[in-house]
Order: structure tokens, then sequence, then C-alpha cells
């Protein structure tokens, strides 16, 4: 006589189901237990600079709340400096995100550095030496609709994520004379 394949008993399925009840009820608490460093209004207020700064129309917000987030996680004063960007922003009309950059530095000099990290957060997707988003930062924009960035290790896993290795200064001398740094055009 063949032996099935599969064996079933009652005392296997019931095992399962319970384990599978009690993974899934595990997430759902896990997934409730965790809140979000921000109100809905902080979000907004966040969206509304970086709109400015990045001269978008649109932001992706799962992408900013998570940048949003991982900024206050690391530095509790972003939330007030961010507030004053929002305050500042809402107090005149500004033509372009040079021109509110350059106010907002006039007014503090303390936000040039917050507008940093909140730029090199989108445009980069890292926020000190947390990697918040690879695929979708900013800095990808422009060729997204033809080149995608690997998004698969060519050394081990996560790789990309570790400080990389000291490189020598270059020895030959440049070919060109140096250029302005430019921004934007204007």
């Amino acid at each position: 006589m063949r032996r099935p394949l599969l064996r079933v008993s009652r005392r296997g399925i019931l095992a399962g189901g319970i384990s599978l009840l009690t993974a899934t009820s595990l997430r759902l608490h896990a997934e409730e237990a965790k809140s979000p460093l921000a109100s809905r209004d902080e979000y907004e207020r966040f969206f509304e600079v970086s709109r400015r700064l990045m001269d978008r129309e649109k932001v992706h917000p799962l992408i900013g709340q998570a940048l949003y987030d991982t900024l206050l996680s690391q530095r509790a004063a972003y939330r007030s400096e961010i507030n004053q960007l929002h305050d500042l922003l809402t107090t005149k009309e500004f033509s372009s995100a040079a021109e509110f950059a350059r106010e907002a530095e006039h007014s503090d000099n303390a936000l040039k550095e917050t507008i940093h990290a909140l730029m090199h957060g989108w445009y980069r997707g890292v926020v000190g030496q947390t990697v918040v988003v690879y695929r979708a930062a900013a800095m990808f924009a422009l060729t997204d609709d033809a080149v995608f960035p690997k998004t698969y290790a060519t050394a081990r896993p996560f790789y990309w994520t570790e400080k990389p290795p000291v490189v020598e200064t270059p020895t030959a001398a440049p070919a060109l004379s140096p250029s302005e740094y430019v921004a934007e055009s204007q």
C-alpha cells in the first residue's frame, strides 16, 4: 500500500491554525503600538517646507513621513526649526527655493543645517547615518523613466549602508579650471 505524500491530521491543522492566528495577532498588535512621532499637522508643515525647498508641487507622503520621523529621532531640535521654516514660508511669498533658503539662513543661521539635513534626506535618502529610502530618493527622479539604480547587492547584503572605503587623493592636476557651483539655474 502506498503512503500519501501529504499527511494531514486534526492535530496538525489545529497547531498550524493556532500558530497562524498568534503570528497575525502579534503583528497587528505591534503595528498598533507603533505610534507616529508627529501629528498630522506637523507632517503637513514638513511637506509644505519640503515642496518649497525642492521646487516641487508634490512629495511622496510615506517617504516624507519616514524622513521626518528619522530626523526627529536623531535630533529633537529639528521639530522647532522646521516649524520656524514653515512660519517663514507662510509670512512671505517666495519665487524660488533659493530665495527661501537665503531668507531662512539670514533669519537664523541654525536653519541652514536643518535645510541641509532635509535636502540630504529627500535627495540622497539618508538622514545622518540612517538610510531611509534608496530606490525612491529624489536624486534618481530625473532618470527614473529610463535608468533604474541598482537594487541588488554586488558585494554582500547591505554593503551600501556601510561607510565607504578610504580613497587616496588623486595626484593628477585637473584639465579645466574650477567652475562655480550652481545649485539651481535662475
